[in-house]
């Protein structure tokens, strides 16, 4: 397995996502579906864990909800897994609290509080930070606004300047979810500080993009340094591990 660095942390460059298994929105129809079969079935979420650890990438980003949370937990028991957090918008101390059973070592502040607080209270986002330090993880931000979000942390009067933390941010070769242009898109990041690590998510828009052409894409943006994909089926686990050792070839010649 190659890792790479994200702040102080370690993390593959692949992480199994979760969102089809909370059937997510923009799944549509399907995302019902994907829910009934995963959400409240641990075991079966395990089971899609196992198998990103057993072709190499042993990460998952999990939503913290309780049945995920417990489904991360039975996987850390056979496996070294590597765990990103998106807490969730309410209490998400207590929240913090419950998802230390897995010893994370990346939490985002939901996209929902970094959106809400983005324009007037972002220094409010410090104490969650060190909540997070205490907690031994690296601290990061969600977002669901991209181009927003690198705006607001690139301008002088950005409160938080002075810290390091990671970015789950939405990119992709279309602009779905980015609030922007592609190209804005990539100049911001280019000209993002480097203290601040980005975690592609929504690579795939939804499922509109091939894998190969998505994550190359992904992986030829300035600060991205892993992606987070969900997937419902092992094929489609085995795709994404075949075209990732692909690209980590090509990226050590």
């Amino acid at each position: 397995m190659l890792e790479v660095n994200f702040g102080p942390k370690a993390l593959p460059r692949l992480l199994c996502g979760t969102s089809p298994f909370m059937g997510a929105g923009q799944f549509g129809l399907a995302g019902q579906k994907w829910y009934r079969r995963f959400f409240n079935h641990p075991d079966r979420m395990s089971e899609m864990f196992v198998h990103f650890c057993r072709l190499g990438y042993p990460g998952v980003h999990v939503t913290a909800y309780p049945t995920i949370v417990e489904a991360a937990r039975l996987t850390k028991e056979r496996h070294d897994l590597k765990v990103a957090i998106s807490l969730l918008p309410e209490n998400w101390e207590k929240n913090l609290e419950e998802t230390r059973v897995l010893d994370p070592e990346v939490v985002f502040v939901h996209g929902a509080m970094t959106d809400r607080f983005l324009d007037r209270r972002l220094e409010d986002l410090k104490s969650c930070f060190e909540a997070i330090r205490a907690a031994n993880a690296f601290p990061g931000l969600a977002t669901h606004d991209t181009c927003n979000t690198l705006q607001v942390l690139q301008s002088d009067e950005n409160p938080l300047q002075d810290e390091a933390f990671g970015l789950l941010l939405p990119v992709n070769s279309i602009g779905y979810n980015v609030g922007g242009s592609t190209t804005e898109m990539e100049e911001l990041l280019q000209s993002l500080d480097s203290r601040n690590p980005v975690m592609g998510m929504k690579v795939l828009a939804a499922g509109k993009l091939p894998p190969l052409d998505a994550l190359e894409y992904a992986f030829s943006l300035p600060k991205v340094r892993t992606v987070t994909v969900g997937v419902t089926e092992r094929w489609q686990a085995a795709q994404l591990a075949e075209i990732m050792d692909s690209i980590q070839s090509a990226s050590v010649r």
